[in-house]
């Protein structure tokens, strides 16, 4: 298995016919009490096998394999982090061939502990957003492909070319060569490093019922979405590049998506209608008098729709705080962290949430666990943070302090690095 660390006698790489096996097994429960009933040694030697994330699920079927899993050095089944850090520094030059590419995953109960995924040949070039336990990856062609990494589920989406503002060019012979998109020349696999900015889905597609991914993309300032089954990508909403406005993230809340712009403008779409996507205004756009960072939207258990920004404060030992409020048509209300008793926020890359931190012992209450999103638009702030950007953080609402909650190697340049390299997911098993 390539949980390093956890098993040493385990052998190199995985085998691929038990991940197959045992990810089908767990997509549902044990039906058979002959499984629950295989001798621990041949179970042990099937998690070996396994990587994190087929253990994981592994570990969901009966409580003989969740016992023996623990026992093997599996961690709980809690939200992980995937960073791809060291694989966007290789896909900042053109390759002629994408290969299965391994990612590291770590576990917040033992940050230093790394494990090694492997994802199929040709998905993964970048990492656009996590939900329901699914990743939105980039493909080498720049499309997107929904991925169930606990799972090894792959469903395709409608390819970049759909988007307007994207052009192919082709090759003498006819065969496509590169893309164009808002005036710069990309290689097919580049172009989806920096082109998509975030995407959430209204539903888990292992549900086998209708899902709807929703994507904001092309600097920001493009909303589209797609329902399952649909071969075109449907445009949602375009801002003008004069305004200077972009959309800062996305959410699925109460069967509708909600939208936010860096400006603070909330708006509900309904992708539903025959006629077209349609939206309601739900907080308008206002002055802030301090620059804002990020801008969140994070559905909680208890029904409210919370809008997190992340500010600049001089006031502040970091140089920076975090505004909680209840997104409401009469007016955005402040939230006090002891409204998040016994509650962790997760905001970043993956669709936010607010998680009771009872189902996941380890867990600190009234925390914003945070990975750094696209904010493309406001890095002009960054070198004024005294405690620097990137990483993992941790910024606890008690103490308002900002920290990292995983190991982190910053540039040995010193520079900024705008794209994000890590994304929260929770397993859906």
């Amino acid at each position: 298995m390539s949980m390093r660390g956890a098993l040493p006698d385990s052998p190199p790489g995985s085998d691929s016919s038990l991940s197959d096996e045992f990810s089908k097994v767990a997509l549902g429960p044990c039906t058979s009490p002959g499984w629950s009933d295989l001798p621990i040694d041949i179970i042990l030697t099937i998690l070996q096998r396994l990587e994190l994330p087929q253990a994981l699920a592994f570990a969901s079927v009966c409580t003989t394999w969740r016992a023996a899993a623990t026992a093997a050095g599996v961690p709980c089944c809690g939200p992980l982090i995937l960073s791809w850090a060291n694989h966007l520094k290789k896909t900042s030059f053109p390759q002629d061939e994408c290969t299965a590419l391994t990612c590291n995953w770590r576990h917040l109960l033992n940050v230093d502990k790394a494990y090694d995924v492997s994802f199929p040949h040709g998905c993964f070039v970048a990492c656009c957003g996590a939900s329901h336990g699914w990743l939105v990856l980039v493909n080498e062609l720049s499309g997107l492909v929904l991925y169930n990494p606990f799972t090894t589920s792959m469903i395709p989406l409608p390819p970049v070319t759909d988007f307007s503002c994207v052009e192919v060019v082709y090759r003498s012979g006819g065969s496509s060569e590169h893309y164009l998109a808002a005036g710069i020349t990309c290689h097919a696999s580049s172009l989806g490093t920096w082109f998509y900015q975030k995407a959430v889905l209204s539903d888990s597609p292992s549900k086998g019922g209708d899902y709807t991914v929703m994507i904001i993309h092309c600097d920001s300032n493009w909303l589209s979405f797609v329902k399952a089954g649909q071969r075109k990508w449907q445009v949602a909403s375009t801002i003008e590049l004069s305004s200077r406005d972009r959309y800062a993230d996305c959410a699925y809340h109460g069967g509708k998506f909600y939208t936010i712009t860096v400006f603070g403008l909330v708006e509900k779409w309904d992708v539903d209608k025959l006629n077209g996507p349609t939206k309601e205004v739900v907080v308008a756009a206002r002055h802030h008098l301090g620059p804002i960072f990020t801008r969140h939207l994070v559905p909680t258990p208890w029904g409210d729709l919370l809008g997190v920004s992340a500010i600049l404060a001089s006031g502040y030992s970091d140089g920076i705080r975090f505004q909680i409020c209840k997104v409401d048509p009469n007016g955005c209300k402040k939230v006090s962290r002891k409204d998040l008793v016994d509650h962790a926020l997760f905001l970043g890359l993956n669709h936010s949430s607010c998680l009771p931190i009872k189902n996941f012992p380890g867990l600190m209450d009234q925390c914003i666990y945070f990975c750094a999103p696209w904010m493309t638009q406001t890095c002009q702030y960054l070198n004024r943070l005294r405690c620097g950007w990137g990483g993992v953080r941790m910024y606890d609402l008690k103490r308002r302090k900002f920290g990292h909650a995983l190991p982190f190697c910053c540039d040995s340049k010193g520079g900024i690095n705008l794209h994000p390299t890590e994304v929260w997911i929770t397993p859906n098993l």
